[in-house]
């Protein structure tokens, strides 16, 4: 029988025995990984049966290698073998073992400190889960507590419950709006409320106070900066609300007070939403403040009840304005300088004035040739006022009711007046109808005001097509007092100049050219009769002139031929007049 090598039955040995211990490890890890899943194999694995296969494993190498390499059959090197080559091999697999072994426990009490750290994180969350949890289960029982109180007969009862839920919002950041909803929900319930009304009735006091004490905290939780609820739909739908002064609220993506009730007075200002509120069959027991916002493009106050005045305020109307049906017991003011859109007050009732327009500054109804519509039908109204615009709008008054004041206005686009009842007053100084003027049926006034008004061909001949009471009043007024001349008052300066173009150059003639259409676009209706008119023209040469550098003498021409036009135009109108009679 033939004996091994001891070397090579030590290395079968030693690898039978690392094979059995890689066995005895696989096989816990695969017992172990029901419940430890997660886990890697080498922390699930037990610790002594795989550092012994890893030793066991590299002295099996060794033997090989001292067998195969220098024929060292029984561990003991031949004398032709170099002393150095095993000793070094030998002492570099037993570091290697030793650094092996090293290896597997450092990985292991790695592994194990990351499970533990993990482990321990685990069980933080779930702490702080279930803390969350159980305080969001106190907030929302003190919740259910507070809307219980809020449901009570009680007025107090009901006043403490707001006040409890008004806490909880401010504790509450997940809840903020769920606390928003359920007061004006409260509110809406109040809206119904025959106290509200009815002061002599017992408690009535007790409940007003309530819609004003929840209202004024409402408003501040929506303005605060430190206690806001970042509440971003305004929906104040059917709700009841005290005095609403919305000044410090911004950033609502949308507010709506449609079939609201205001106890106290309304101020929106242009900040408080990203679009235009909407005021839809909203009453307000006072008055109503509202600041155009430039990017808001349709206010709808439509069907509103506002039992003070009504006031829109702004340097431009960038968007149209439905107040049809509106009911106001004050004044009514539209106070911009420009219009870009357009104004609906069909079957408005306004107890005192409607003012359209600024008091102190001329004001615009679109520009060139597009068509701003200001529609008054069937309103009723102490005064209509519309004065100093220029374009006016294309303007509708039929079956209007109350005073009218257009002076100093020019209207480029028809104006329809069809049975307006002006008869507690008409007013038309130095007004210019440009377009035709449409008074069939209308009711005029014992006197009107018709000094320096202007009716173009397409006027004169619509106010003789029209049947209304003292028709001739307007058709054959005093000879100084109204022109129905189309060229009588023209401001000729294109005409003037026009040849001069070569000779004084392109750039002074353009700069010139631009000045004077602005002085076109503000003409005053009597410009011709106002010794200013001339200077102005001159002092626009002259700025025109320093802008294109222009020479001194062309400045001269320019000026001399403008006011031999001025002079000319001045007598055409003179002869105008002096036609009709003597002055």
């Amino acid at each position: 029988m033939t004996e091994w090598p001891v070397t090579l039955s030590a290395a079968v040995t030693c690898i039978g025995i690392c094979a059995v211990l890689i066995l005895v490890v696989a096989i816990a890890v695969r017992k172990g990984s029901s419940s430890r899943e997660d886990d890697p194999w080498v922390l699930r694995a037990p610790l002594l049966p795989l550092v012994l296969a890893v030793i066991v494993g590299l002295v099996g190498l060794y033997a090989l290698l001292l067998l195969v390499a220098f024929g060292a059959e029984d561990f003991s090197l031949p004398a032709k073998a170099n002393a150095a080559n095993p000793v070094l091999v030998a002492a570099t697999l037993i570091a290697g073992a030793l650094a092996a072994a090293y290896a597997v426990l450092r990985v292991r009490a790695h592994l194990l400190a990351e499970a533990r750290g993990q482990l321990d994180m685990t069980e933080g969350d779930r702490a702080a889960q279930k803390h969350r949890t159980d305080q969001e289960s106190a907030l929302i029982e003190r919740f259910s507590g507070a809307v219980g109180l809020l449901a009570d007969d009680h007025t107090i009862s009901r006043i403490a419950g707001a006040h409890l839920i008004f806490v909880l919002g401010d504790e509450w950041e997940n809840g903020t709006q769920r606390c928003f909803d359920v007061l004006v929900s409260h509110l809406r319930g109040l809206r119904g409320d025959a106290k509200l009304d009815d002061t002599d009735a017992e408690g009535a006091s007790g409940v007003r106070e309530e819609v004003r004490l929840i209202t004024a905290e409402l408003l501040q939780r929506l303005k605060s900066q430190d206690k806001g609820w970042g509440i971003r739909l305004g929906n104040f739908q059917d709700a009841v609300l005290g005095d609403a002064d919305f000044t410090g609220v911004s950033g609502l993506s949308s507010l709506d007070l449609s079939r609201s009730r205001i106890l106290g007075d309304l101020q929106l200002p242009a900040k408080v939403s990203a679009v235009a509120p909407k005021l839809v069959r909203m009453v307000c027991d006072g008055g109503v403040e509202i600041e155009w916002n430039p990017s808001w493009t349709e206010l709808n106050a439509a069907s509103a009840v506002v039992d003070g005045n009504f006031s829109l305020i702004g340097e431009r109307l960038g968007g149209s304005l439905n107040g049809q049906e509106l009911r106001v017991s004050g004044d009514l003011v539209l106070g911009f300088e420009e219009f870009e859109g357009d104004l609906l007050l069909d079957d408005t009732v306004v107890q005192g004035e409607i003012q359209v327009g600024s008091k102190t500054l001329r004001s615009r109804f679109g520009t060139g040739d597009k068509q701003i519509i200001l529609s008054l039908s069937a309103s009723e109204f102490a005064r209509f006022t519309l004065r100093n615009s220029a374009p006016g709008p294309l303007l509708n008054l039929s079956g209007a009711s109350g005073a009218v004041d257009l002076s100093e206005s020019q209207f480029p686009f028809e104006v329809t007046a069809n049975k307006l009842d002006a008869s507690t007053g008409l007013t038309l100084r130095r007004t210019r109808f440009d377009d035709a003027f449409v008074l069939d049926g209308a009711s005029m006034p014992d006197a009107i005001d018709l000094d320096g008004v202007h009716f173009s061909t397409r006027a004169q001949n619509a106010l003789e097509s029209s049947n209304f009471a003292l028709r001739n009043r307007l058709i054959a007024p005093p000879e100084k007092t109204a022109i129905h001349s189309d060229d009588a008052t023209l401001f000729q300066w294109k005409s003037a100049i026009e040849g001069l173009r070569e000779k004084i150059g392109a750039n002074f003639y353009s700069r010139i050219e631009q000045r004077m259409k602005a002085v076109e676009r503000d003409l005053p209706f009597d410009w011709w009769a106002r010794e200013t008119f001339t200077s102005l023209i001159m002092s626009e040469v002259s700025r025109a002139g320093a802008q294109a550098d222009a020479h001194q003498g062309n400045m001269k021409l320019v000026k001399e031929a403008l006011q031999n036009s001025i002079r000319l135009t001045n007598e055409s109108k003179r002869s105008v007049v002096n036609a009709n009679g003597p002055s």
